[in-house]
């Protein structure tokens, strides 16, 4: 019964990459059904676009991850034309296009999107965490639906013009956890929940940097949607670093004064000075001691200093893809320096192990997204800018 279904689903796919072929060489983009008929009341679905939100993708999974991106195109451009029948001819009460058309389609993106991490997970990457970007909503009648095959930031109408940029966001104001030396059998895990926090960091000044293109709920939505399940994320990830001084007999310190976070005043510095500690993102891209003073006790193991990118304005409609990117610097940071904490309890390898396999591939990595961060600002229509000298990483 595998052969059928693996042959069908083949011929699937093969329809779906055709219709990417049409949309990318047409160029395409999947507007309201109420262009198609002249009318202006047929609705388009609101998707996050994902394509700009992956990190860099392995080319043993690039195919793979190509066609479930022609799915999600495919299934935004269905579930259009179900809004143009809609518009035309109405039927059911007032919850019909949320359960009939809303509800289903974020079913289908989940299980698209959880074949897009299967593929980064297969070839040995770590796999992204896609789930916020199930959920779509809808566009005014008459605004086209953002589309991976064509990334335009900004699903709900493009949010404006150039001239809008960061300083129309806040961005997420938490305190720095203050962490005594780090034992060295604990450093990898601490520095994991380091990057954890940083990651949760960088989603939420995402969110309120898409909230500010496009905003949504009431007075207290930011409170209820970002800042409580932020807390949340953070107190989880405090007590794991507790957790790991506990498992090797050292003692436990109490984090949970720094779950808590506030809101920086728009334009105060998305990832910038203050955010998830002494320089994350901000001066000398987590710095001097990420796990605080004395990284593995008695300053045993080394950090990487990696230069912070010096990004001139950004305009609201890149804002959430350069947030993700610079989610992606912090990350990468706290893997590197993860690994050296790692190499300094358990050495391997020569002269040149920390150059080669540490250094080398943590440059790699940041090229990469520095490049994904100039080509956000070029998509909008900003000038490009170049990041290129801050790619390369030594060590404090």
């Amino acid at each position: 019964m595998a052969r059928p279904m693996r042959k069908n689903s083949v011929l699937k796919l093969g329809g779906v990459g055709a219709l990417a072929v049409l949309l990318l060489g047409g160029g395409l983009q999947l507007a309201s059904a109420a262009e198609n008929t002249g009318s202006t009341a047929a609705q388009t679905v609101n998707c996050p676009t994902v394509r700009d939100k992956l990190p860099a993708v392995p080319a043993a999974a690039a195919a793979g991850v190509e066609r479930e991106l022609a799915n999600l195109d495919e299934e935004i451009a269905r579930q259009n034309e179900r809004l143009a029948k809609q518009a035309a001819n109405p039927q059911g009460g007032a919850n019909f296009i949320n359960n009939a058309i809303l509800g289903p389609l974020k079913s289908k993106r989940v299980a698209v999107l959880d074949r897009i991490e299967i593929n980064f997970n297969r070839v040995g990457a770590q796999r992204p965490d896609l789930d916020s970007l199930a959920t779509c909503g809808l566009n005014a009648p008459g605004v086209a639906s953002a589309l991976n095959s064509s990334v335009k930031a900004g699903n709900a109408g493009n949010a404006g013009t150039g001239a809008n940029t960061t300083g129309g966001a806040q961005t997420v104001n938490c305190p720095t956890p203050q962490i005594p030396a780090v034992p060295a059998q604990a450093a990898a895990n601490v520095q994991a929940e380091l990057a954890n926090l940083d990651k949760q960091i960088s989603e939420a000044n995402a969110r309120l940097a898409q909230q500010a293109a496009s905003p949504q709920g009431g007075a207290n939505f930011i409170n209820n949607a970002i800042l409580g399940p932020l807390k949340d994320k953070r107190q989880a990830a405090l007590d794991r670093i507790e957790i790991a001084f506990n498992r090797v007999g050292a003692q436990r310190p109490d984090l949970d004064n720094f779950a808590t976070c506030g809101l920086n005043g728009a334009g105060a510095g998305n990832a910038g000075a203050g955010n998830a500690g002494a320089g994350n993102a901000g001066a000398g891209n987590a710095g001097a001691g990420n796990a605080g003073a004395g990284n593995a006790g008695a300053g045993a193991a080394r950090t990487v200093n990696c230069p912070t990118p010096q990004i001139p304005a950004v305009p609201a409609q890149a804002a959430a893809n350069v947030q993700a990117e610079l989610a992606n610097l912090d990350k990468q940071i706290n893997e590197a320096n993860a690994r050296l904490a790692q190499q300094a309890a358990n050495p391997q390898g020569g002269a040149n192990f920390i150059n080669n396999a540490i250094l080398g591939p943590l440059k790699d990595k940041r090229q990469a997204a520095l490049d994904r961060i100039e080509i956000a600002f070029n998509r909008v229509g900003a000038q490009r800018p170049n990041l290129d000298n801050f790619a390369t990483c030594g060590l404090n």
